[in-house]
């Protein structure tokens, strides 16, 4: 299912919204403008649509220009180009609360998250004040939205605050595990009201997020029960327009003399920490070792935007909507179905109009086998997963168990969802439950040792999610800094 946003709509809701607020702070502020609605008067249900909108707006624009698009800088997806250097240094597990993503992802999610609850307590009223009227399926969607704020929130940063009321800010810190907590009344809300109206595709929106919110946590049981249920075929697609205001924000990373994203050794099989393709890291002509079409990449690195550092431009995977099937790698005896199509003829991560899953069956597959996987459980039925997977991507079927055949699920997953913006979720949740076992040194799951952009960049350092920026604990009296912001607070 793909949902058209009214993005000027949305905008125009949120920063109703912003400004309302901003004006009553101070007389310096004080605009004479008949047209701002303020905010006493934006509970009504006219207004509905276009502030569900707003809501809808506000994760897309937080989950794919800053989660999708930055927050895998500490992950092995990725290495960036950018001639940002505090980016370049999140590129190397290095994060800053003064700097970098770390504004981005907090104060877009909790931004998100606010105008959810805000319009859900809303919709609540005008169905209360008038029973006739059929408000389920926009309380439905907007609970789902604020229930995946709070959840992607969880999955990315070390810690939390979450003020729903503007005038009175929290001072509580949340962890990780209590984050995933507060997404988990909206989500589960969402799915009673949407099975309740009949709206089958939020209802699997809703299981899919339940399902992800409580494989964070550990919860294999909880996670294996919600993903069972998501339909196949369910699909989300976070959609994007050709036009001003409209246009995927990723188009900037592959496109153009200032590109900034390319992908990671790792990903690539050109990593010491993986199995080795007969190639390096910044060799040319990679074209042999590309036969899952789910990982395609330039077969030459060129320098983008800082002009410095080599990059092997990403194309399309199966998280985004031009995604082909096809490969750079010929067919072989080994690769059959290898396409040999020419790198020229292959989409590039993102053009203005690439549409983005945000959830779908095969993600919820994935949340529903590592749950079973965790438990030790029907190891046969993971076992066929894992080898339906590496038939989509050219290879052959195995045989494994135990730990072993965990390894593989987490690869096939790694390759299905890559550049989805499951990268840094997975690689934490991975080491809070089953640390020791990751590829890289010390059974690490996080890059480490040199980076591939040595010898121009340092050693990878040891953060594994964002902190609480500055500007929370600039604006909420009731927050206390951290004595040691340089030190990570938490996995």
């Amino acid at each position: 299912m793909t949902r058209k946003h009214a993005k000027w709509a949305g905008m125009w809701a949120a920063g109703a919204l912003l400004l309302a607020g901003a004006c009553s702070v101070t007389d310096v502020l004080d605009v004479n403008n008949p047209e701002e609605i303020p905010i006493d008067q934006l509970d009504d249900p006219k207004l509905l649509a276009v502030r569900l909108n707003g809501v809808v707006d506000g994760f897309d624009g937080a989950y794919v220009g800053s989660v999708i698009q930055y927050a895998n800088f500490i992950t092995d997806e990725l290495v960036t180009g950018l001639n940002w250097e505090d980016y370049a240094r999140a590129n190397q597990r290095i994060v800053s609360y003064l700097e970098g993503p770390t504004n981005q992802i907090f104060t877009n999610l909790n931004r998100t998250l606010r105008l959810g609850h805000g319009l859900a307590e809303h919709i609540r009223g005008w169905a209360a004040a008038d029973p006739d009227q059929d408000f389920d399926p926009e309380l439905a969607e907007t609970l789902v939205y604020a229930g995946y704020s709070a959840l992607v929130l969880a999955e990315n940063t070390c810690q939390a605050v979450i003020s729903l009321d503007p005038d009175n800010p929290s001072g509580t810190v949340l962890s990780q595990l209590e984050t995933f907590e507060v997404a988990l009344p909206y989500l589960q809300e969402a799915l009673t009201v949407a099975q309740g109206s009949g709206e089958a595709a939020l209802a699997n929106l809703a299981l899919t997020g339940l399902a992800r919110a409580h494989l964070g946590r550990g919860e294999w049981a909880d996670a294996a029960t919600y993903a069972g249920q998501v339909t196949a075929g369910f699909n989300r697609w976070i959609a994007y327009v050709d036009l001003p205001n409209g246009r995927n924000p990723l188009q900037g990373t592959s496109h153009g003399g200032n590109f900034t994203h390319g992908i990671h050794p790792s990903f690539t099989g050109l990593h010491p920490s993986f199995d080795g393709t007969g190639f390096s890291f910044r060799d040319n002509d990679i074209i042999a070792p590309q036969t899952d079409p789910r990982i395609q990449h330039e077969v030459s690195d060129a320098t983008g935007h800082n002009g410095l550092t080599p990059l092997y431009k990403l194309f399309q995977g199966l998280r985004y909507s031009d995604y082909t099937g096809e490969t750079i790698a010929p067919a072989s005896a080994e690769c059959p179905n290898c396409t040999g199509t020419n790198p020229e003829d292959m989409p590039l991560l993102a053009e203005f109009d690439t549409n983005v899953l945000m959830a779908d069956y095969v993600e919820a597959q994935h949340h529903y086998f590592e749950a079973l996987a965790m438990q030790g459980a029907n190891e046969a039925a993971v076992l066929a997963f894992v080898n339906g997977r590496r038939a989509v991507g050219n290879q052959p079927a195995v045989t494994l168990a135990g730990q072993e055949l965990i390894t593989e699920l987490r690869k096939q997953r790694a390759r299905d969802l890559f550049m989805g913006g499951f990268r840094v979720p997975d690689l934490r949740r991975w080491t809070r439950f089953d640390a020791g076992n990751g590829p890289f040194d010390g059974g690490s799951y996080f890059p480490t040792g040199q980076h591939p952009n040595a010898p121009v960049w340092s050693a990878y350092e040891s953060w594994t999610c964002y902190p609480i920026p500055i500007q929370e604990y600039e604006g909420n009296p009731n927050l206390t800094r951290p004595a040691n912001p340089n030190l990570p607070p938490g996995i």
